[in-house]
């Protein structure tokens, strides 16, 4: 946290200069003044005075595209920090884009490196599992199960264009960035240092240079991976990497900054050297090679290369390895110090001596301790001077704030010429005024007496380093727009004033859509929220995400405006982004007691009227089969709340006989089979703030027949249900912390035909409880009851399986009336490629019956107690991978059957029983 007293420091430079030859000593005129420039911050990336000396070259920092590796591009700019090289601009492709946005949007190398310390980059970019606002559980797990996706968008044909979409990426990029992008109008110029980000135009095959804009998304455009991460669109052009362009950017920097000296950082993969062996490493070699030669030519360009050549550092593990990795960006940046050094001395100029050796002060104070030590180190009594000795104290003096003004000048003395420094120091601070909000006192406070208690001289370099870590501090805690414009220092009155404040949202304007027209009137409603409150990127993100959810939209856009240039207030612009109208999903898999499975499911938006939504599915495993259409009317004044029209079909094959007898079916009859056609009438409210909570009344009427033992029985039932869902899990698939609730009760009627008929009851409730004692441990209690009277058979639950009790046969039997209770210690573990493996040793306890009173006492029912262990992870970001072991020991009328292990296998894109009723 030194980015104030670390400007512009010429220590090692004047160091070399003691043995360098010297020039000639130029006369002495009768007076001549040596002094530097103080630029006072501007309070928004820059919180200390930056001092320039005169001659001094500019230097273009270029940073290259190389994954995690360019976690050490933060040793290099901490370095440069410390010894206080300057910089004037940074250029970045990819990683070093993300690196470089970062530093020009005012975070110091130390606060990049505590930032990725908490931030799993490698998991954000291709985590699978984020939690959707706006949809219940397990319609996100619906949507979450595409093997392969073909999409008609404006007439063409597309399929998947990336494992993943690059949203994780994307909000995580706009917390950060967002405060940048607004308090520099979209201007890269007016960031702490003028930045360019290099990314491919797809479309075009060319570079395209970002220095205007969204610094989120063109930081993503340039991250964007082929293949791992979707393209993005801007401007209706499609972006990907800036590798394929100029992975090592220095002519890219060169045309934009036009500096004296290009320092280069190349950090990406060192070029392969065994023999390619199948189709896929020959395509990848030959892209590596494309990209290798571009970077021999970028490489020749820079005055000075750091070359990261490491082959141990997976392309993204953000996370494990950031230690070393900065600690290589350090040493590579101590290994061309000298030269580096030499190249600006010899641009610099100034090395002539001076006609005197002898220095004084001119001070109304006594001269600080400190200023004496610089002294000793710059100009030590004894030595010739240089120019460039002086200009560097003097720079050295006022960027570790020790005077409020230096300057030196050759006056003449009573002994001959000498060099005489004139400083007028800061008084002390006497009063302290904040205005911040209350929450924010505290901090401040704390802060403050650590860098400048009460009763000390004020320093503007302790004070920068204060607030910036004020500023650095409040972003990570979710207030990326803290503005401390107006804090300062009056000497006349020693008031130390310190403003924290933050501009509000004051109006959202939906802009015109890219694609199909958007009804703008709902997003505003979903968004109006967001008016009149200071931005918060996470409420901001999630009401987003429901917004996208609800409008049926691939994207919505954002950009955060000032509405004046006094900056206290902004204004959301948000562009819609449709979906495409037609979809197919493709969903595999594959169950140790299922067999393989596989389902098609076709949505299409808008047909016949604007906010419908169709959806056409059929799905199959051994034991089951379904299909179906659904037709669902969206209410525009009511978002969240709509109808439902759905008509299906499906078939389930008994394999085992059922233990008790029914009408339809009696007991002893294997291989006996059901089939149903169902015509229903929903209509459903989303609750929650999130959405996430969903409430459903269904009226349903349906045809059942019943096949066993060559015989065929048919029924007509009608029933209505009323069921809710709603969790706040953080994730889906794996979650680590949250609560889920399921309930269900429907009353229906069966028609009289082979018996009587009458009415029926049913009921379902379901709790499951995560709670995270550590990164790694966990706890994961699950309870669900079913409940059924005088239910009809094709309405029984269908049980079995690990998501049931453990060591039992996926969908193995029915039963009309369940309890079960799991209970297990999930244990997970970095799997790397933001990828978790979750190892949960479990116990399981579960009981049936004919009947609901049967559960609690004995006579018919059955006990099951399963135990064993599961391990889950997912493969590609795409498979969900499930390995469980486990034994069961079932107790019964009459029989007690003793602990048997199973092995059951599920991999799929979903992780559940894929057509599971209930």
């Amino acid at each position: 946290m030194r980015r104030g007293a670390l400007l512009l420091g010429l220590p090692a430079l004047l160091a070399a200069q003691a043995t360098a030859p010297p020039d000639a000593p130029v006369a002495a005129p009768a007076t001549r003044r040596f002094e530097v420039k103080v630029l006072p911050p501007d309070m928004l990336f820059r919180f200390a005075p930056r001092v320039e000396v005169p001659g001094l070259p500019k230097v273009a920092l270029v940073l290259s595209g190389g994954g995690a590796r360019g976690l050490a591009e933060i040793g290099v700019i901490q370095r440069l920090e410390e010894v206080g090289y300057p910089l004037g601009s940074v250029t970045g492709t990819s990683a070093g884009a993300l690196v470089g946005a970062l530093y020009a949007s005012g975070f110091s190398g130390h606060e990049i490196e505590d930032l990725f310390g908490r931030l799993d980059l490698g998991r954000t970019a291709l985590d699978p599992l984020v939690r959707n606002p706006g949809e219940t559980l397990e319609e996100q797990e619906d949507h979450s199960d595409t093997f392969l996706t073909a999409e008609v968008d404006r007439g063409r044909l597309r399929f998947a264009q990336s494992l993943r979409s690059g949203t994780e990426l994307q909000r995580v990029l706009q917390g950060l960035l967002v405060r940048a992008t607004f308090f520099a109008d979209g201007d890269f110029d007016r960031l702490r240092l003028p930045l360019r980000v290099l990314a491919t135009n797809l479309e075009t095959g060319q570079g395209r240079v970002f220095g205007h804009g969204d610094l989120a998304e063109a930081v993503r455009a340039s991250m964007a991976i082929p293949g791992a991460l979707k393209p993005v669109v801007i401007g209706g052009q499609q972006y990907v990497d800036g590798a394929l362009v100029e992975n090592l950017p220095v002519g890219v920097a060169k045309e934009a900054f036009h500096p004296d000296l290009v320092l280069a950082v190349d950090v990406s993969s060192p070029l392969e050297r065994r023999p390619s062996s199948n189709f896929f490493s020959v395509a990848a070699r030959s892209l590596d090679l494309v990209v290798e030669r571009r970077q021999w030519e970028s490489r020749a360009q820079a005055d000075l290369l750091i070359r990261l050549d490491d082959r141990k550092v997976p392309f993204l593990d953000y996370s494990g390895l950031l230690p070393t990795l900065v600690q290589q960006g350090r040493n590579g940046f101590d290994a061309v110090q000298a030269s580096f050094h030499e190249r600006l001395r010899k641009a610099m100029g100034g090395s002539a001596l001076l006609p005197t050796q002898a220095v004084a002060y001119v001070c109304a104070e006594p001269v600080p301790d400190e200023v004496r030590a610089l002294q000793a180190r710059f100009l030590p009594e004894g030595r010739p001077l240089r120019e460039q000795d002086v200009l560097a104290f003097l720079q050295q003096v006022l960027v570790h704030g020790l005077a409020r003004e230096a300057w030196a000048g050759l006056e003449a003395g009573p002994g001959g010429p000498r060099l005489a420094v004139h400083l007028q120091l800061y008084p002390a601070v006497t009063t302290v005024e904040i205005q911040a909000p209350a929450a924010w006192r505290s901090r401040i406070e704390r802060g403050l007496s650590a860098h400048l208690p009460p009763g000390e001289r004020f320093n503007p370099t302790a004070f920068g380093r204060f607030l910036s870590e004020l500023v650095y501090g409040l972003v990570m805690d979710d207030a990326p727009l803290v503005d401390v414009r107006g804090s300062s220092f009056d000497p006349a009155t020693g008031c130390l004033r310190v403003v924290a404040r933050e501009p509000r949202v004051t109006a959202v304007e939906v802009r015109p859509s890219e694609g199909r027209p958007v009804d703008a009137a709902p997003l505003r409603r979903l968004l109006a929220p967001l008016e009149g409150a200071p931005w918060r990127t996470d409420t901001l993100q999630k009401r987003m995400a429901l917004a996208e959810h609800r409008a049926h939209l691939e994207r919505l856009r954002s950009q955060l405006v000032p509405v004046d240039a006094s900056l206290e207030a902004a204004k959301l612009e948000v562009t819609p982004v449709p979906l495409p109208r037609h979809r197919l999903d493709l969903s595999v898999g594959y169950e140790s007691n299922l067999g393989g499975q596989v389902g098609l499911v076709y949505r299409g938006l808008d047909l016949g009227f604007q906010g419908t939504e169709t959806e056409l599915r059929g799905a199959k495993n051994r034991l089951q089969e379904q299909g179906g259409l659904a037709l669902r009317w969206p209410f525009g004044f009511a978002p969240g709340a709509g109808l439902e029209l759905r008509a299906g079909a499906w078939r389930q094959r008994l394999e085992n006989p059922l233990p008790w007898n029914t009408p339809e079916l009696q007991t002893g009859q294997p291989d006996s089979r059901m089939t149903a056609a169902d015509l229903e009438l929903l209509g459903y409210v989303r609750f929650s703030n999130l959405g996430t909570g969903k409430a459903t009344l269904d009226l349903s009427r349906r045809h059942a027949d019943y096949l066993g033992a060559g015989l065929t029985r048919s029924r007509e039932e009608e029933a209505a249900s009323l069921s809710a869902e709603w969790d706040n899990d953080d994730h889906h698939t794996l979650p680590r912390e949250g609560l889920l609730l399921r309930a269900r009760y429907g009353l229906g009627e069966a028609r009289p035909s082979f018996d009587a008929g009458g009415s029926f009851r049913q009921a379902y409730f379901r709790a499951r409880g995560l709670h995270a004692f550590s990164e790694h441990l966990g706890a994961d209690l699950d309870l669900e009851w079913g409940y059924g009277h005088r239910l009809p058979l094709d309405r029984w639950w269908a049980l079995g399986g690990p998501a049931f009790v453990l060591g039992s046969d996926s969908l193995s039997f029915l039963a009309p009336n369940f309890a079960a209770a799991r209970a297990g210690l999930p244990v997970r573990f970095d799997a790397g490629l933001g990828l978790t493996l979750e190892v949960e040793p479990r116990f399981d306890f579960a009981q049936v019956a004919p009947e609901a009173a049967g559960l609690w006492r004995g006579g018919t029912r059955i006990q099951a107690h399963g135990a064993g262990i599961l391990l889950r992870t997912t493969l590609v970001n795409l498979y969900y991978l499930e390995l469980s072991y486990g034994f069961l020991r079932l107790d019964g009328p009459g029989f007690h059957q003793p602990a048997t292990g199973h092995f059951n296998l599920l991999i799929g894109t979903q992780p559940f029983d894929l057509w599971r009723r209930r």
